[in-house]
């Protein structure tokens, strides 16, 4: 079953790490720094250009995505499904940034920014609590 779960972090780093990165800084490049929701990546792309952005939200979802490993690993119970749940709505995440980067890039009107942050917190909320709860009521083979 570990093997899945690593295949739940490589999704995550590549969606919400190298896909919105890539993609934040695309838009940014085209429409220009101020089209960028978050103020912070704003001021890291004008600041460091196309490259420094992408860099910094690789390294900002490995230091997150390593931070959950050490905590999964150091925990002293099954935390299995809980990390799951995170990971899931981490890729989720990603991948609403990424289509509203795109859409914007088309010249659409992308969902706001507020609702992405809404349903990812609603999403990190309820699989992380439906993991725990399966992971509660999980029985080790013996």
């Amino acid at each position: 079953m570990t093997e899945n779960i690593h295949i739940l972090y490589i999704t995550a780093f590549i969606t919400f790490g190298i896909g919105d990165g890539v993609t934040a800084a695309y838009m940014m490049s085209l429409l220009g720094a101020g089209i960028e929701a978050n103020p912070a990546a704003s001021y890291l792309f004008t600041t460091y250009g196309f490259n420094g952005i992408v860099f910094a939200k690789m390294w900002l979802t490995f230091v997150l995505l390593f931070a959950v490993f050490v905590l999964q690993l150091k925990s002293s119970t099954n935390m299995y499904w809980t990390m799951n749940g995170f990971l899931v709505a981490l890729t989720s995440g990603g991948l609403m940034a990424v289509n509203a980067n795109l859409t914007a890039v088309a010249g659409q009107i992308p969902q706001a920014p507020d609702e992405i942050i809404f349903i990812y917190m609603f999403l990190v909320l309820i699989l992380t609590e439906a993991g725990s709860f399966a992971d509660d009521h999980t029985v080790a083979a013996s």
